[in-house]
């Protein structure tokens, strides 16, 4: 976390880090280094590779897609309509079959992992057992993606350029 106005901003990217982190490594600063990373945030998909910036617009998948290659649409983690039926199943796997078959029945039809899809719903004591990243994660989602400037980009491949010409 870095001091911002009085208020504390959670590190999440290496960009958030500037050059420190690159500094640390260069000049073999194990501590600053090892420090830098422990404020990083361990979910892979906030990391600065996946959170480039949008250059192209998003290809939308279609329904074709999972039609084509047989795979279903992702379900929610929540209690459905027909989830007692596949409970039931499941139940019926394990008592006939033991536990391969129940292994095998549950990778054939999925069951649902919690019984409401809501994210306030934490107790409490859950939610301070949570990391810092965690806790930021299930109160602010989303992150913002950096807006791509191609001019910008130019200028600093016009000044690597520069630098090795010299």
């Amino acid at each position: 976390m870095t001091p911002q106005n009085g208020l504390f901003r959670m590190i999440i990217n290496e960009w958030q880090l500037d050059s420190k982190l690159n500094t640390a490594l260069q000049h073999a600063q194990r501590a600053d280094f090892s420090l830098y990373l422990a404020l990083l945030s361990p979910a892979v998909e906030e990391s600065a590779e996946f959170l480039t910036p949008d250059a192209v617009s998003e290809i939308k998948v279609s329904e074709d897609l999972y039609n084509k290659f047989g795979i279903r649409p992702a379900r929610s983690f929540a209690m459905e309509q027909d989830d007692l039926k596949v409970l039931s199943r499941h139940t019926q796997a394990l008592l006939q079959g033991g536990l391969a078959s129940l292994k095998l029945a549950m990778s054939m039809n999925t069951a649902p992992l919690q019984q409401h899809d809501d994210k306030k719903r934490l107790s409490n004591d859950v939610f301070q057992a949570l990391s810092l990243h965690s806790q930021r994660r299930v109160l602010q989602p989303e992150l913002t993606k950096p807006q791509a400037d191609p001019a910008a980009m130019y200028e600093v491949l016009q000044q690597l350029n520069a630098g090795e010409a010299a």
